[in-house]
Parts: C-alpha cells; structure tokens; sequence
C-alpha cells in the first residue's frame, strides 16, 4: 500500500511538472503568481517546481514586473528556454531533401534544400542526411544546450513505430518494408544516442496545420497535399493523429476513383484518385487539345510541360473554354475524392496543401459549391475547405513539432 502511495505522489508531482512547463510554453514572459492562479498550485509548490525547471535549464530568468498599484514588490519574471536543446527535422520529398533546425518552440532557425540529383539510391541520401547531422550537431551542441530529437519525413508509405519505408512510388528502387531509420543510425555511428522519429510526411503535415496553420482548435480535419505527381493526406480524428493497423491511414491518393477509363497512376493501378487530378494529366490534356487544333489562350504562354494551375484559373476567368473545362474537370474529381472522405471520416475541416493551393478562389469556390452535391445531397455537409498558408517546409515544422510534443508528454526527467 505504502508503494502504491509513493507512485501515486510521484505520479502527481510529473503532472505538475508538465502542466507548469505547457503553461510557460504557451504563455511567454510570467511570475510564480500568475503560474499558481493559471494551474490551480499554491505559489509555494509553483514557485519549487519553476526552481526545479530552472536548475535543469528548462526555464530562465526574465527580470523583474511591474509592481503592484498598491506598490507592493516587483514580482520576479521567468520565460521557458527555448535554446534548451534543437530538433532536427528532415524531409526527402520526390526531388529535394529539405533540413530543418527548430528550437524547443518550433521555430525554424535554419533550413537548407538540397537537390536529390541524379543518384537517388537510399544508401547515397541516408550519408548525406547523416553528415548533414553530424555537423549541425557539431555546430550547435554548445554548453547548455543538445539535440532533442532527429525526425525524418518520408514519400509514400511509413511504418513509424519500426521505422519502416514500406513503399515509395517516387523511390521504387529503394524496395519494400527497409529499415531505414535503423540505416541511419548505422550511417551515423556511435556517439549520437537521441530519439530517432520516422513517418510518412503527410501525417507530420497535419500537425504542422494544427499547430500553425488553419487547422489549430480543430479536433477532426484532413490535410490533402498534392504534388505534381502524387496526393496524400494525414487525418486527425478526435485529436488523434491515425496511423492505421497496416499504416495505410491517409493514403488517399490510390483510392480508385475512375476505374474503367481513368489514367495510370505511378502505383500500377489506374484511375487513382491522385491520377486524375495530377498536374502531369492537366498538361496532358492541354497538349491533346493543341494537337486537335482548339484554340485557347493556355498555347501562348508555355509549353505544356510547363503550365501553371494560376495560369489555368486566370485563363477561366477570362472565359476560355478550354481554362473552364480543366478546372471543372479537376473539381470534379477532386470532389469525387472528397465526397469519400467526408462519407467515411467526417470531418470539420479539410485542408489543400501543396500544388493547388495556386489555382486560387476559382478552384476553391467550385469544391465548397460542389461539397453540398456529393453523398446524401438533402444532408448538410458541416466541413469547411480551405488552403493552407503554409509553405514547403510544412514537413519539417510539422515533424518537430510532433517529436517536442513526444519529448514534453513522456514521464520528464526533469
């Protein structure tokens, strides 16, 4: 009895901890008053805890407040330490490696994108990352601050919890189910013994939009990311980021869409819903109509290979025929694959990343008219859609932030 009493004071005295430590947080600049009053603590136990913080580096001093108006004594201020330690987040998306060093808030306080090239065998990426590691690490591992965590965000399909690229449609030649964050740690020797975090990046992409985009309050939403060629999403479902017993969560992009008469998709399939609406088959279709001798306003300004969607809605709004029917093809299929993940997933809130986040107003008004004709059309569909404000580093921001998140919920060392 007597040890369960103990572990249940022990057990107390971390939540405390943690609760202090996300109130300071989020707050910035605070004294012991306003911690106590916040968490419901006496300003005794606050103010030990704060000490506890501070003699682990966790918290600093801030200077004294304003004093009282009855001109009591000027409280002293304290602020979470934000150079406590770094994260080094790191996205290998289809043609670049983007790396990322966040602070213990998640800003980004350097980031470097480096281009694939032409060797593209996991084995060449993996010692690139590594030495990319060893050297920030070496840069910054200064007295009284040390890497938190290392996160890596992969294309295509990812096991997180045994660190598993299952299968990269963009990087078929790296194979099936490979270990690749135990290849990078292999790669990076000894000597570096930190948490080492890997998944799809779709998933780190939907806590990047809970964090600091559109999706932050929201409990239940879906980010669709789209690429040239490719689309995938992370789904947050009561809070919860889902993984799927066999990691499949969120690969909405091979959903089968148009299986008769759709266009071949890079996984083998045909008639995917990433498929139907890729960049690669917009410009192909272009190239069909100039081929067939329409007329249009999209043959004066580029090549095929080279079409903006923005150029393609600007082209609509003018009135061109061709423009229009694009787009309304486009939003058709786009709603299509919506209209599945509203029917299965419910969402509050569903989030464009990525390549259409150009096509502006004119795509975006045609999925919020349409959302109301899919599935049960007498039935009001309660989801917003939006565009995401975030750019390319969305990957990196959102692995660290997930990985600091793991870092402040386990039992604290501090």
């Amino acid at each position: 009895m007597r040890g369960l009493l103990e572990d249940g004071i022990k057990i107390l005295k971390h939540n405390n901890i943690r609760t202090v430590l996300q109130f300071m947080r989020r707050k910035g600049v605070v004294s012991v008053a306003e911690i106590s009053a916040a968490v419901r603590l006496s300003k005794t136990t606050a103010k030990k805890i704060v000490d506890r913080l501070a003699s682990r580096g966790l918290v600093s001093s801030a200077g004294k407040g304003l004093s009282t108006e009855e001109g009591g004594k000027r409280p002293e201020l304290f602020r979470f330490n934000t150079s406590f330690g770094f994260v080094i987040s790191i996205h290998i998306t289809p043609d670049s490696i983007l790396t990322g060093v966040t602070d213990m808030a998640g800003e980004i306080v350097s980031y470097v994108r480096e281009e694939v090239g032409a060797d593209r065998s996991l084995g060449s990426i993996l010692q690139r990352i590594a030495a990319s590691i060893r050297s920030i690490v070496a840069e910054r591992s200064v007295p009284g601050t040390r890497p938190i965590a290392i996160v890596l965000s992969l294309p295509g399909l990812a096991d997180a919890s045994q660190g598993l690229s299952i299968y990269s449609p963009h990087y078929p030649h790296w194979g099936r189910n490979v270990p690749v964050a135990q290849m990078l740690r292999d790669s990076l020797g000894g000597g570096l013994d930190v948490p080492l975090y890997l998944d799809c990046v779709n998933r780190y992409q939907a806590v990047a939009e809970q964090v600091r985009g559109v999706a932050t309050g929201a409990t239940n939403f879906i980010i669709i990311d789209a690429l040239d060629e490719g689309l995938g999403s992370g789904i947050v479902l009561h809070g919860t980021l889902l993984q799927g017993s066999q990691s499949l969560s969120g690969e909405i992009g091979h959903m089968t869409v148009d299986p008769v008469h759709g266009d071949p998709c890079i996984c083998g399939n045909r008639g995917c819903f990433e498929a139907m609406v890729s960049a690669k088959r917009i410009r192909a279709l272009v190239e069909a109509a100039r081929t067939r001798g329409e007329s249009s306003a999209l043959f004066e300004s580029a090549s095929p290979h080279e079409l903006m969607l923005e150029e393609i809605c600007e082209a609509a709004s003018r009135g061109d025929r061709l423009a229009t029917s694009l787009i309304d093809d486009v939003a058709r299929w786009f709603l299509v694959g919506i209209g599945n993940i509203v029917m299965v997933n419910d969402p509050e809130l569903i989030v464009i990343q990525g390549r259409y986040v150009r096509a502006g107003d004119c795509f975006l008004r045609r999925l919020r008219e349409g959302i109301s004709r899919i599935g049960l059309p007498d039935v009001e569909k309660k989801v917003r859609i939006e565009y995401s404000p975030l750019g390319e580093d969305r990957g990196v921001l959102g692995g660290a932030a997930f990985v600091l998140e793991q870092y402040f919920a386990r039992q604290p060392e501090f």
